[in-house]
């Protein structure tokens, strides 16, 4: 009789406690925000930033082309013209290719869901991710247990701990070669 009764009050006390939650309504609404239906205007928000950054960005480079012939056809000719060529090729970033090996380790791992080698898309780049100056080992332990501190405005990445090391130490010396 005692077992039945205190069977009934642990089942009682267990739906009550999931009744209740483990989280509070703040944490509901992050995950919700994050991953739930809040996550699909946040994605399209992003990607409608994404886009205007972009045309913005291409706007400003029409316009610095346009206004560097406007210079150089001011300025009187001195020395050599080449001299001249050379910072405007400078100016633009060299966007080195990715190597075949390591775009393979990325696709099959899914990493281009959310990175690219030089263009923001859910998360950051991986030349911005060079800017930080990680080590490779850090690289390791930020995929297998990635800490969302360490890149604010981004969404958390979730934890990739099926990912061998090695396969990250290779991605991780690529992205510090850029």
């Amino acid at each position: 009789m005692t077992l039945k009764k205190s069977a009934s009050l642990a089942l009682m006390a267990l739906a009550v406690s999931f009744f209740i939650g483990c989280s509070s309504k703040e944490d509901r609404e992050k995950y919700d925000q994050w991953y739930g239906s809040g996550s699909k205007s946040r994605e399209e928000a992003a990607l409608v930033k994404l886009q205007s950054d972009r045309k913005a960005a291409a706007e400003k480079a029409e316009a610095e082309a346009a206004a560097k012939p406007a210079e150089t056809a001011a300025k009187p000719a001195a020395g050599d013209s080449t001299a001249a060529a050379a910072p405007a090729a400078d100016a633009a970033p060299k966007r080195k290719p990715v190597p075949a090996e390591v775009s393979a380790l990325l696709n099959k791992h899914t990493c281009f869901a959310c990175h690219q080698a030089y263009d923001k898309v859910i998360g950051p780049a991986y030349s911005e991710v060079a800017k930080k100056k990680y080590t490779a080992d850090q690289i390791v332990e930020l995929v297998h247990n990635p800490k969302p501190e360490h890149w604010p405005g981004y969404p958390p990445m979730a934890p990739l701990a099926h990912v061998p090391k090695a396969d990250i130490i290779v991605i991780a010396n690529w992205i510090n070669s850029l």
